[in-house]
């Protein structure tokens, strides 16, 4: 009797041993998956400064001054042509978007400091915007307080460009076409304009031909 009883003892001990095993398999495999949404947790973590860094690198991308005077000299010539368009304005809208010359920056910084030239503020925008927004009366094509420019290139300009020997520098060329609008009778453009670089790093450009409404 009394080994049977020691017998039954081993066997309810080694039954005892057995579940506990079985009872820490899941805890392990819980610790290991918390674990794994850890490191991939850290691992988005480290992806977001990077993320940043690149769209700092693309805002801090630097501005061309070169090619910012050419269309800042552009929107001065226009200014100052037929002046009476000028009077009683207080303010001017500008519209650069398909000036593919530029990058979104420099079309900023040709914005800004033309309009501070004059004192006065700019609305960016298209000719469709700003008669949506209600600043310019497209119904009866006025807008009487306001001037709008636009510089837009001429991607269906055609060269006539001198013969390039073996070992010259290829030409910086542009083309475009500006106005500036105050109504359906009052404007002023400069088309088929082309521009080129100097070898001093200045632009230079020209007017094909000039018109008025």
């Amino acid at each position: 009797m009394r080994k049977m009883a020691l017998f039954i003892i081993c066997l309810s001990m080694l039954i005892a041993l057995a579940g506990c095993a079985q009872s820490q398999t899941p805890g392990n495999t819980e610790t290991d998956t918390t674990k794994q949404v850890e490191k991939t947790d850290d691992k988005e973590d480290n992806l977001t400064p990077q993320a940043e860094e690149r769209s700092d690198n693309e805002r801090s991308t630097p501005v061309r001054e070169d090619v910012c005077a050419l269309y800042l000299e552009v929107l001065d010539d226009l200014w100052d042509v037929d002046p009476g368009l000028n009077s009683e304005i207080s303010q001017i809208g500008i519209d650069l978007s398909e000036l593919s010359h530029l990058t979104e920056a420099e079309k900023d910084t040709v914005m800004n400091e033309f309009a501070s030239k004059r004192d006065l503020p700019y609305i960016p925008g298209t000719f469709e915007e700003l008669c949506e927004q209600g600043f310019i009366d497209k119904q009866n094509l006025y807008w009487k307080d306001g001037l709008f420019f636009t510089i837009k290139t001429n991607e269906d300009a055609v060269w006539n460009l001198p013969i390039i020997k073996d070992g010259d520098p290829i030409p910086e060329l542009t083309s475009f076409d500006a106005q500036k609008w105050r109504s359906g009778s009052g404007a002023y453009f400069f088309n088929q304009c082309t521009a080129q670089k100097k070898t001093d790093g200045a632009w230079s450009y020209t007017v094909g031909r000039e018109a008025i409404s």
